[in-house]
């Protein structure tokens, strides 16, 4: 893992935990370049169980979830679909919001140069200022 993202991890959490957590971003889908959405991982790995789970450990020491209302089990966090969903809403956002800076920016851009044009140049005819006679 880049050891970029390991720092960054364990800013928001402990260092023993940090590895836990890249492990939950990269199960919720964050890539390694976007730090600032470790927070969603961060906050995955703080939660509580869902009623009805709990969390056991098989033969080889790997954690799993069950459900004690339906009888099931599974390997995955049973809330991790959440956070998928709220990663991707806030990824979205964050592009949406990023285009619509980049937009702003062009057009201010684009209304400075217009201004620069805009302003007609004055001549100097070295007369004092009294134009042409």
């Amino acid at each position: 893992m880049p050891e970029q993202i390991d720092d960054d991890a364990s800013d928001i959490v402990g260092e023993h935990e940090a590895e836990d957590v890249l492990m939950l971003a990269t199960l919720i889908g964050i890539g390694h370049e976007e730090h600032e959405f470790l927070w969603i991982a961060k906050e995955a790995y703080q939660a509580d169980l869902p009623g009805g789970w709990e969390i056991y450990f098989d033969e080889e020491g790997k954690h799993f979830y069950y459900n004690t209302e339906s009888n099931t089990s599974t390997y995955e966090h049973p809330s991790i679909e959440f956070y998928r969903k709220l990663y991707q809403d806030f990824k979205i956002k964050d592009e949406e919001f990023r285009k619509r800076q980049e937009e702003r920016e062009l057009a201010i851009g684009r209304q400075d140069d217009e201004e620069e044009v805009a302003v007609p140049a004055t001549a100097d005819t070295g007369d004092g200022g009294g134009g042409g006679r």
